[in-house]
């Protein structure tokens, strides 16, 4: 930020609510910019004594910017108003600064307002390349939602940019970085999702492209939407499709949108229904997963999804950008996205490479839908990973094993049928169960479902649920009435599987490579989780007789040095004790 501007601001917000600042600011740049530009009649004029200060910036704003204001909650009175516009003036006057500089104050200041308001603010690196991935697809553009503008004043001077957007804070500032830019970014309060605006001929009004980062993790009850333009032909829990499927209504084009990577994984009905559709449209073009922790206001992990209707190829590209490659560490507060070039040339370049991968649709539906670029780029851990297996004959999980999903178990006081449920934290280091686990009566009509889930030795457990990868092996002094908690999943070898055994599985599941598999199925951004069908289709090596003999010896290694660690840690507390018994 220009050094005049922050001196200036930082004299201003040391006793002001920092929301009222923001938007006093913003208001008085405006006012600035067209008493200097000559666009306002001798009423509306900078400092025309008929008014007070305050009085007539809202009549400006409301006049001749078209917003309304919060006048009742602006922090300044009249005389540090005046000095704040007469300070503008000034050094607008003496070109110490420009109105460029204003605008990237108002961006810092609403920054600063999103990390402690959590509202959304957009980085200009995700600005430029999100602009960047429309191409020449910028005649005319459509910028909806949060923060549209942000977008729509990346495009050229020529492009036409057009937006709706529910927040009237969003309507307000858009229209004041178009006075201080000199553009005509043409925005309107509304809803576009419940409440559409912009008509055309014959429907919702085309425009070349669409771009937007919508609302994240939104959802819309179904009651609320009416929609007589058939933009959503699946009903979806969550708001992404029904963002992106507006987008797309408005689109003739090319459509980039940001979405949440809990939308590119995720198979509930609508959100499958939709991907399923847009690939067999032939309109999905790529994915790109970014780095995580880029907004200030949000933790929410970010992808792009682009979408181009007139695509002339069967294929996908999906890019990995979520790596450390392309985050700048010099920001204390969050990650920075950097390499933006490199990914933009990535994109238009559409080849496989270190970060990128070029897929069939066949692939994409091999994987049930699933967009995680990591599913397909493969990085140099994965390509330890594939070259290990090749070594191997190998084999689904699901051909090898039953697994079973402990359902939840209600505890019934007054039943008599006992069961003792372990979850993660009794596993110990060496993947044995320790401790007395937790003692649950189970009433006559559960036992069926309990007995199902019972523990059995030989048996190998896998967590589901958020310590996703930790694994057990289960030995013959398992009691009878033991059960797993639904965090885990119980691996158990089919009748006669010479080619693999539980102290095998278990120890390829313990290596690096099995954990790297397990790894990277996690799905989930706050609570992780690994779903049954992804576990299931996991490659798992077939060994020799002798590399089961061989696993064997080192399972039987590792329980000799627990041993010898557990005789260590009593000779441990002896030695602690023992002065207590000694004389003085």
């Amino acid at each position: 930020m220009n050094k005049q501007v922050w001196l200036l601001l930082d004299a201003l917000r040391g006793a002001s609510e920092f929301s009222a600042l923001t938007e006093l600011f913003a208001a008085c740049c405006a006012w600035v910019k067209l008493n200097e530009s000559n666009q306002l009649s001798e009423e509306y004029q900078l400092l025309n004594p008929s008014n007070s200060a305050k009085e007539q910036l809202k009549k400006v704003m409301e006049d001749c910017v078209s917003v309304e204001s919060h006048v009742e909650s602006w922090p300044l009175c009249d005389a540090a108003l005046l000095q704040l516009v007469i300070s503008l003036q000034q050094l607008l006057r003496a070109n110490a600064i420009s109105y460029q500089d204003l605008s990237i104050a108002i961006t810092s200041l609403l920054e600063e307002r999103g990390k402690k308001y959590g509202q959304l603010t957009i980085p200009n690196e995700l600005t430029d390349l999100g602009v960047g991935l429309l191409g020449d697809k910028i005649e005319s553009v459509y910028c909806p939602f949060t923060a549209g503008y942000e977008f729509a004043h990346k495009l050229p001077l020529g492009s036409l940019a057009e937006g709706e957007t529910p927040l009237h804070s969003d309507e307000f500032y858009a229209k004041v970085h178009n006075f201080l830019l000199d553009r005509n970014f043409r925005v309107t309060c509304t809803d576009p999702i419940i409440e559409p605006t912009l008509i055309g001929d014959g429907g919702l009004k085309q425009f070349q492209s669409s771009i937007a980062m919508p609302p994240l993790g939104q959802k819309y009850p179904k009651s609320d939407i009416h929609d007589i333009w058939g933009r959503f032909p699946e009903k979806s829990l969550m708001a992404d499709v029904y963002q992106l499927r507006h987008m797309l209504a408005h689109a003739s084009d090319v459509v980039v949108g940001f979405v949440t990577n809990g939308f590119l994984f995720r198979s509930a009905a609508g959100e499958k229904q939709f991907k399923q559709d847009v690939l067999e449209r032939n309109w999905l073009k790529a994915v790109i997963a970014l780095p995580s922790n880029l907004l200030s206001s949000t933790s929410i992990h970010l992808s792009i999804v682009i979408f181009d209707k007139h695509k002339t190829n069967d294929s996908v590209l999906f890019i990995d950008a979520s790596s450390e490659h392309f985050i700048d560490k010099s920001s204390r507060v969050r990650n920075k996205l950097t390499n933006v070039e490199q990914i933009q040339s990535i994109y238009n370049a559409f080849e496989s490479c270190e970060f990128s991968k070029v897929c069939s649709i066949a692939e994409i539906e091999s994987m049930d839908y699933n967009l995680s670029p990591s599913r397909y780029v493969l990085t140099n851990e994965d390509m330890a990973l594939k070259q290990f297996l090749q070594q191997y004959p190998t084999a689904k999980l699901s051909d090898l094993v039953e697994i079973v999903r402990p359902q939840a178990v209600k505890h019934d006081a007054d039943a008599d049928a006992e069961y003792i449920e372990h979850n993660l934290t009794s596993l110990n280091t060496i993947g044995q169960l320790e401790g007395a686990g937790k003692r649950i009566k189970v009433a006559t009509k559960d036992i069926v479902k309990v007995e199902k889930q019972k523990i059995q030795a030989g048996d190998v457990l896998v967590s589901c649920r958020g310590a996703v990868g930790r694994v057990a092996l289960i030995d013959d002094s398992i009691e009878d009435n033991v059960i797993a908690s639904q965090a885990f999943a119980i691996l158990r070898l089919k009748p006669q599987m010479n080619n693999l055994s539980s102290v095998a599985l278990y120890q390829y599941l313990t290596s690096e490579f099995g954990q790297q598999q397990l790894s990277s199925l996690v799905t989930g951004t706050t609570a992780q989780m690994l779903s049954a069908k992804d576990l299931s289709n996991i490659d798992i090596p077939v060994f020799s007789a002798e590399k089961l003999a061989e696993l064997k010896r080192v399972r039987a290694s590792v329980l000799e040095a627990h041993q010898k660690i557990i005789e260590l840690q009593k000779d441990i507390e002896e030695i602690n004790l023992s002065w207590i018994a000694q004389k003085a």
